[in-house]
């Protein structure tokens, strides 16, 4: 069971503050996007991974079934989140008061009195009202659907600038601003999209809605595995690919690993297991990028210099029997595994 949001209510004023408290309960939980959606779901709530990430990826209200739904998922208790939901209210309400008449009305003049002369003249020029005692949830409806306006417009705030946008299908049927070229250290929907490709191809990475090491070293893996420039970034080629691919790649077991290199190193069986899992946690399709760029392939983790030595692609590198034939060809020049050095954090 997941230990509940223990802290407070945040104190909050605007809507940008509301949601990054919603980030911090997220991150609090240690849950992945996709376990939110699964918790949600058991709680009796909707909430896609891809709804969750474009929802913390904004600086405007979300709508209270999300909230509802992401903490529930979260283990927040029933008070709580009605806290929560107050709390939406009180600054969903300040976003309003802008639309508010002030200033005491003159004895005999209406209670509701058209907008000041200074009003914007977007809302003078949709006409006289029909009505002046329209109830308040009425009167929210112009600006909150301005707010959602550009809140789809700042999908991407959480971004890195500097990228061209274009839209792009998100894999669920609708259409979103997406920067041209997706890169490590970047987050939201577009990110959330990229590694729900990648898993339907064949390759498991969190599907958690951030561009981190282990998206870069999947992303790497597929552009070596369809020979294409591997770069660790995503551009329109490689999401072309990503759609068109239909060949999965061939995946291995940690059991066949473990039963494949103790057939292989007879002299020394646990050692190779542990080396091979110090390295690369059995994981065939395991890329590395080092401190100066260059890459390990596989699991031994072999260089680009030795791939390139060895006249190998990248590609072959990640074939799980091929990375173990090299390493015991090195065994057998040398005796021993004084080739690699791995210290395992364990």
């Amino acid at each position: 069971m997941i230990d509940a949001v223990r802290d407070p209510v945040p104190q909050v004023t605007t809507a940008g503050e509301y949601v990054a408290s919603l980030r911090d309960v997220r991150r609090r939980s240690g849950l992945t996007y996709r376990e939110v959606a699964q918790r949600a779901s058991a709680a009796g709530h909707w909430l896609p991974p891809s709804t969750l990430a474009t929802m913390l990826g904004r600086t405007t209200l979300p709508r209270e079934r999300t909230v509802t739904a992401l903490l529930a998922a979260c283990g927040t208790s029933a008070p709580e989140i009605e806290r929560w939901l107050d709390l939406h209210r009180d600054i969903e309400a300040r976003l309003c008061e802008p639309m508010r008449p002030t200033g005491r009305p003159a004895s005999g003049e209406s209670t509701h009195p058209a907008p000041p002369d200074s009003a914007p003249v977007a809302v003078e020029a949709t006409g006289p009202r029909r009505s002046t005692d329209r109830p308040r949830s009425a009167r929210r409806r112009l600006p909150l659907g301005a707010l959602a306006l550009v809140g789809a417009l700042t999908v991407g705030a959480l971004l890195p600038a500097g990228d061209g946008m274009t839209p792009r299908s998100s894999g669920t049927g609708s259409s979103g601003p997406c920067p041209l070229v997706l890169r490590q250290g970047m987050y939201g929907p577009c990110v959330l999209d990229l590694q729900e490709r990648l898993a339907a191809s064949g390759l498991r990475v969190p599907v958690d809605g951030w561009f981190g090491p282990d998206t870069t070293s999947r992303v790497i893996a597929f552009q070596a595995l369809h020979s294409l420039e591997v770069s660790g970034t995503v551009d329109r080629q490689v999401l072309d690919a990503l759609q068109d691919s239909a060949v999965s790649p061939v995946a291995w077991t940690e059991n066949r690993i473990s039963k494949y290199l103790r057939a292989r190193f007879p002299e020394d069986p646990s050692e190779a297991v542990r080396l091979a899992r110090c390295l690369s946690g059995l994981d065939p399709l395991r890329v590395e990028v080092t401190a100066d760029g260059s890459r390990r392939w596989g699991l031994f983790q072999f260089s680009d210099t030795e791939l390139s030595r060895l006249g190998v692609d990248r590609r072959t590198a990640l074939d799980p029997g091929w990375n173990i034939g090299a390493a015991r060809d090195i065994w057998a020049r040398t005796g021993d595994f004084r080739h690699w050095t791995c210290v395992s954090s364990v």
